[in-house]
């Protein structure tokens, strides 16, 4: 039987591995024209919404320019994009792992303090990055969806009840 620490890590796993497929980002770009093409290989405005598992296809492929330059926006200094981009994919199983994980460690303080502050951490870092990139640079303007941030709020969720099961396992073990 399933406890609510499980159910709970459950659902935010299934959250996080169906917002990878759902839209993570939206390139726009405000000035059209050559320089325009340069950057993403396309000439068009709005350039297109791209999801978590579309990724590493994009940058591999004849898009590449388009993701190079996304993730050039947030880290100006990348490099092998296009290979590090598979690195993608584990969102949804590094979710998965976690609530595996969860069945058979879940009476584990330790495991629940480690993905505890993983999760955490993960929410913490990403929303820093988004929150301190400037993102209506002038050639490119990149909109973040609801895909991204439901992922980074499961994993945020995941951490809290991780934490919250530390703190239930610390409480226990005093009595």
């Amino acid at each position: 039987m399933f406890k609510p620490y499980n159910i709970i890590l459950l659902a935010l796993a299934l959250v996080i591995i169906a917002c990878f497929f759902l839209p993570w980002v939206s390139v726009e770009s405000p000035q059209l024209g050559a320089l325009t093409k340069v950057l993403t290989g396309k000439a068009q405005g709005a350039l297109q919404a791209v999801s978590g598992y579309q990724i590493p296809i994009l940058a591999n492929g004849p898009d590449a320019q388009l993701i190079i330059s996304i993730a050039k926006f947030f880290n100006p200094n990348a490099k092998d994009v296009d290979k590090k981009s598979w690195l993608v994919w584990g969102v949804p199983v590094l979710a998965a792992a976690i609530f595996l994980l969860s069945l058979f460690l879940g009476k584990n303080k330790w495991f629940n303090l480690a993905i505890g502050l993983l999760g955490v951490l993960v929410f913490a870092v990403a929303l820093f990055k988004i929150k301190t990139t400037p993102m209506d640079k002038v050639v490119l303007k990149v909109n973040m969806l609801y895909g991204l941030w439901f992922i980074l709020l499961g994993y945020l969720g995941m951490g809290l009840a991780c934490l919250a099961n530390f703190v239930r396992g610390l409480k226990v073990t005093k009595q």
